[in-house]
């Protein structure tokens, strides 16, 4: 794993961070499957046929592009990962390969960032921390990842970022959105981002407000969960993932009681009884690097969902031109926790454990 992973997170840090994927697959609502059936027992619907010509879908680029700054615990350097998936709404015969496309981030201060094409899609779908790794999130045949990192990131927040995809057909998106600001954690005490916590018990995570964010994503990596479970008889995969999220006017999230929320119902009955074992703090012995970005407006309105869609998530796209998707982009601090008691060569304590 490189240095830009939450400590291999595959992701809302390094893996997933909230379900973005456009659909991919022709999917009918019941209310649209009830309609058809309705039509068909009208009177006098079965007494003759009428020819009806189907127009076939627009076979549009998706393109789903994030860009993430990691600001260190030091606050002196500011690391950078972006990922661009470049796949489509539908498949119908023949269609132009999305690989070899030229995908460009830039800044208003002329700072060009080139994201290259990967071998594989982990490298987009496995560590983003935007797209899940799931069966309702499978990229469509043909998609390809472009990624790009760097130890010094010639962005900062706040800054505007252009995008520009080039496609070798001649098909041109582009998009733009400003990075949220910098935030800081309050209250928090740790060692080169590392902090303790009392076995079995919880910690409030704070920080200030970033300038132009619209909601503040939490993620966290355990690790070292299989050992620490099995002294109370209960099964455990070693390694878990798991998300929460505080709106906009929310800054603050309870550790680890208040992750796995999302995860809930989508997990496992292992995962479950694990997820809710989590909420009395975390057991002895176990570790997790945990992720707080704040999310750029164009990344919520992606992701949100309407008080009643039939069809599933709302998404206004953020990408225009000869395609659509979003352009997100995010700055996020990490803090790696350990559970453990007060002793020679362990971090500090993260703070007080929440009543």
């Amino acid at each position: 794993m490189n240095q830009h992973h939450v400590n291999g997170i595959p992701p809302a840090f390094e893996r997933r961070c909230r379900a973005l994927p456009a659909p991919r697959r022709l999917r009918f609502s019941p209310g649209f499957v009830r309609g058809l059936l309705a039509a068909a027992l009208l009177p006098g619907a079965g007494c003759s046929l009428t020819d009806v010509a189907i127009a076939e879908p627009d076979d549009l680029i998706v393109a789903e592009v994030q860009v993430v700054l990691t600001l260190a615990a030091d606050n002196r350097n500011v690391s950078l990962a972006a990922w661009a998936l470049l796949h489509r709404t539908y498949l119908f015969g023949e269609a132009p390969s999305l690989a070899g496309a030229v995908v460009k981030v830039s800044a208003d201060s002329r700072r060009v960032v080139r994201l290259e094409e990967q071998d594989s899609l982990s490298s987009c779908v496995g560590e983003n921390p935007f797209l899940r790794d799931d069966e309702e999130s499978e990229p469509s045949p043909g998609a390809v990842c472009y990624r790009a990192e760097a130890a010094r990131s010639p962005f900062v927040p706040g800054e505007r970022l252009s995008l520009e995809i080039a496609t070798p057909d001649g098909r041109v998106l582009t998009g733009s959105s400003r990075i949220p600001g910098a935030f800081f954690f309050t209250g928090l005490n740790h060692e080169r981002g590392r902090c303790r916590m009392e076995p079995d018990t919880n910690y409030r995570f704070r920080w200030t407000a970033a300038k132009d964010a619209w909601a503040y994503v939490a993620d966290a990596r355990f690790e070292g969960l299989a050992k620490a479970f099995a002294a109370r008889n209960i099964e455990s995969p070693d390694t878990l993932y798991l998300g929460g999220l505080s709106i906009r006017g929310g800054r603050s999230i309870v550790f680890p009681g208040n992750f796995g929320l999302f995860d809930f119902l989508s997990a496992d009955e292992v995962e479950r009884e694990v997820i809710r074992e989590l909420r009395n703090g975390l057991p002895e012995g176990s570790r997790a690097t945990v992720s707080i970005a704040a999310t750029d407006r164009n990344w919520v309105n992606w992701a949100r969902g309407g008080n009643f869609n039939p069809s599933g998530l709302l998404r206004i796209p953020s990408v225009f031109g000869d395609g659509t998707g979003v352009f997100a982009t995010a700055p996020r601090r990490l803090v790696r926790v350990k559970s453990s008691v007060a002793g020679a060569g362990e971090p500090p304590l993260c703070g007080p454990p929440e009543p």
